[in-house]
């Protein structure tokens, strides 16, 4: 066990590393200006646009969160970004690709449509009653400047004052660097000391959280997910999902566990739902996102997921099982 975490904190590291150093380089050679007018919009343009770009970059949230903060240093739309970070860990192609095989490819089109659906859904509510309040700010960060003193990526919480609460992140507060981009080799350094700074922000919560995965993962075998859902059939669907939620979903992981709840006879209803919680929601990335947000907008994100996962099952259930 001691191993595996070893292992995945290595991986999840070098991941959550390359993704801050490209999103710094990437933001700085377009800029703040160009990078809201690329994802910005209205808010259905901008989710869509949130949509796509995590569609095309199916991370799982821990290496999804540098590219959400690059998107917050940006002063990019609200839609826009919490589109991306709900749809970027559960549109993965690869995991519709096996859902195909597993569960055949009208479940697996219905796991699409349900969890694209949710996204947008999620974006334009969080964009309409202005999460940004409930947000932590995000501190300026050392790129164009080597010689200034670092701070910290994250401060505490932010308080309601009845300001625009476009003024805790992006470049209303000095958070986008909108200097002339001083060629290729200046720029990399600086973007190596900002992932660096960044990595150092939550080290500690990636390691705890990857420790607390592994754990689950060795409590919650197929075997076991497969036994609780057939011994309890008819509340099978809620069940996945709710099992599906603490753990740190992963193709890997997701594909032993779907076999072995179909070889138990599990209905498509249930591996659906345990899909979409597990891929949407997971305990290691509650205490990641703790850093970016107050706790009562996690558990409302949290209760979303669980019960768009128990619709998306009964949904599946109901056209194909």
């Amino acid at each position: 066990m001691i191993r595996d975490t070893a292992y995945l904190v290595v991986e999840l590291v070098v991941l959550f590393f390359g993704v801050a150093f490209a999103i710094q380089l990437l933001q700085r050679r377009v800029g703040a200006e160009r990078l809201q007018q690329w994802l910005g919009g209205p808010p259905v343009v901008a989710a869509l646009k949130g949509i796509a770009i995590g569609f095309a970059t199916p991370f799982c949230t821990f290496s999804a969160v540098p590219m959400l903060i690059g998107f917050r240093r940006a002063n990019v739309r609200t839609a826009g970004y919490v589109a991306f970070i709900v749809a970027a860990p559960v549109l993965d192609p690869v995991l519709f690709g096996a859902l195909i095989l597993i569960v055949g490819p009208l479940a697996a089109t219905i796991y699409l449509v349900v969890a694209f659906t949710a996204a947008l859904a999620l974006a334009l509510v969080a964009d309409a009653v202005g999460i940004e309040r409930h947000l932590k700010p995000l501190a300026q960060v050392s790129t164009a400047h080597p010689t200034r003193t670092p701070e910290p990526a994250w401060t505490g919480p932010v308080t309601s004052t009845g300001q625009d609460d476009s003024a805790t992140c992006g470049a209303a507060d000095g958070l986008a660097d909108d200097s002339p981009w001083r060629g290729l080799r200046s720029e990399s350094r600086d973007a190596f000391d900002a992932a660096v700074q960044l990595l150092r922000s939550v080290a500690v919560v990636l390691v705890i959280g990857v420790a607390i995965g592994i754990l689950i993962e060795a409590f919650i075998t197929p075997e076991m997910a497969a036994r609780l859902t057939v011994e309890n059939s008819i509340l099978s669907i809620p069940i996945a999902a709710i099992l599906g939620t603490p753990l740190y979903f992963s193709t890997a992981l997701f594909v032993p566990i779907a076999d072995a709840l179909t070889a138990a006879g599990v209905g498509i209803g249930a591996i659906v739902a345990l899909t979409i919680s597990g891929a949407g929601a997971s305990v290691p990335e509650f205490l990641l996102l703790t850093k970016l947000a107050d706790n009562r907008i996690l558990g409302i994100f949290f209760a979303y997921v669980l019960a768009v996962a128990v619709l998306g099952g009964l949904l599946a259930q109901a056209l194909v099982g």
